[in-house]
């Protein structure tokens, strides 16, 4: 038990001898790195001026813009469909992508002999029911005569049974020629209702023929008219963007043919923030840009579609374009600008003098930073402000007439530190070097 209790504090007392010997050599490791670094050099900043690149920023009339993206469409085209169930028997030759067509210009034929077919039968039953009709015509002329006829029997016969009847008052007659007399008054007058009855009928037998003859025709008109549709045509003039038909195809009603565009007018559906409606107006200029190095193209708001996108939080207009130059083609996606109407004076800085939303403005020689809001940005050049940049920020609060400011943001200049701004106007050249920090 002795040789245990020695054996536990010769190993406590090693522990502590080691850590305190390591703890020894880090601190003297910390004194000799520390005594052993270089020291900085002391600058007295508020002794020293800076020298930066500085531009004033006059108030000026800026147009609001409002930027988005869209594709262009053709204002006037049209996709050709079959519209009778049949096969393509041949395209005439010049029907291509890209080729011109006219209006009236075929461009597929379909086999049409079962319509030219049922138009042949519908004209032979045509002829039938036209038989019938001219049938029914004669018969009613014969009708009317005859009816004639037995009017006149009827009235024959009656006067003979008066006779008959007068001549047997004076004894000169017995009942037996009385009962002839009125049999045959009767016989006329059966034969006369069956005649008007012939005749009261021939309204409703005219009818239910001419109600089939004109069922027969309008069919015949179908037919012939499935006949033309067989006959594929160009409903407008312009290019052919795409022919999807080809020889010995089986087409249905809707079936896609061709497509036929007009390049000529071509239209924008361009979407912008919906924060802008009720600003943008119908006769606002628009600038389309197709890529960033293209020529832009001015064109201006023809309409404005009435209903938001909740999902995108965007307002469409319609932009009409002159495709005529060729500058700009059907499904081609764009960016456009829609400058408002109304100017309002602001204040247009470099984008690259504000830096975490702040602007570096020089008062009585000294720096100070404000925060500042960007309402819209500009591209392009400004050559007034004598800078070469081409991306400026528009400030929704301005900043005071005349103000000057440091033209680039990312130098990390403190509040109060004495500067000598350089002016670009005072310059030939858009150089941006400038004096750095002692």
């Amino acid at each position: 038990m002795t040789q245990f209790r020695r054996d536990v504090a010769v190993s406590v007392i090693t522990r502590v001898l080691v850590c305190g010997v390591v703890i020894a050599t880090g601190v003297v490791v910390a004194v000799v790195l520390t005594n052993s670094s270089p020291t900085a050099a002391r600058v007295e900043v508020g002794e020293q001026t800076v020298k930066v690149r500085a531009i004033k920023v006059p108030l000026e009339p800026v147009v609001r813009q409002w930027s988005g993206f869209g594709t262009v469409r053709a204002l006037n085209s049209a996709t050709v469909p079959a519209e009778v169930v049949s096969t393509v028997v041949s395209i005439p030759d010049g029907i291509e992508v890209g080729l011109p067509v006219s209006v009236g210009q075929v461009i597929a034929q379909l086999r049409d002999y079962d319509y030219v077919e049922a138009a042949s039968r519908i004209t032979e039953q045509l002829a039938e029911v036209e038989a019938e009709v001219a049938r029914l015509d004669t018969q009613e002329r014969v009708l009317v005569e005859r009816r004639s006829v037995a009017t006149r029997d009827l009235e024959l016969s009656e006067v003979d049974l008066q006779r008959v009847k007068d001549a047997a008052a004076k004894g000169a007659a017995v009942a037996r020629e009385i009962d002839a007399a009125e049999q045959r008054r009767l016989v006329a007058r059966g034969a006369l209702i069956t005649l008007e009855e012939l005749q009261s009928l021939m309204p409703v037998r005219r009818k239910s023929s001419t109600a089939k003859r004109d069922g027969l025709l309008a069919t015949h008109r179908l037919a012939l008219e499935q006949v033309e549709r067989c006959t594929v045509t160009a409903p407008i003039a312009g290019l052919l963007s795409e022919v999807m038909a080809e020889v010995g195809e089986q087409v249905v009603v809707g079936t896609p043919v061709a497509r036929v565009v007009d390049p000529v007018r071509l239209e924008l559906q361009l979407r912008i923030p919906a924060s802008c409606r009720g600003r943008v107006k119908v006769g606002d200029r628009v600038v389309v840009n197709r890529t960033v190095i293209a020529e832009p193209i001015e064109a201006e708001v023809t309409r404005i579609s009435p209903i938001d996108d909740a999902a995108t939080r965007t307002m469409t207009v319609f932009v009409e374009i002159d495709g005529g130059s060729d500058r700009i083609v059907p499904g081609l996606f764009v960016s456009g600008t829609v400058h408002e109407q109304e100017t309002v004076s602001r204040s247009v800085v470099p984008r690259r003098s504000v830096r975490h939303q702040r602007i570096m403005l020089i008062e009585d020689g000294r720096i100070r930073s404000i925060q500042v809001e960007s309402l819209f940005g500009i591209a392009g050049e400004r050559p007034n402000s004598g800078l070469n940049d081409r991306q400026w920020m528009v400030l929704a609060n301005p900043l005071p007439e005349g103000a000057s400011i440091v033209v680039d943001g990312s130098r990390l200049l403190p509040d109060g530190i004495a500067v000598q701004p350089r002016y670009v106007s005072d310059d030939d050249t858009d150089d941006d070097s400038v004096g750095s920090l002692p």
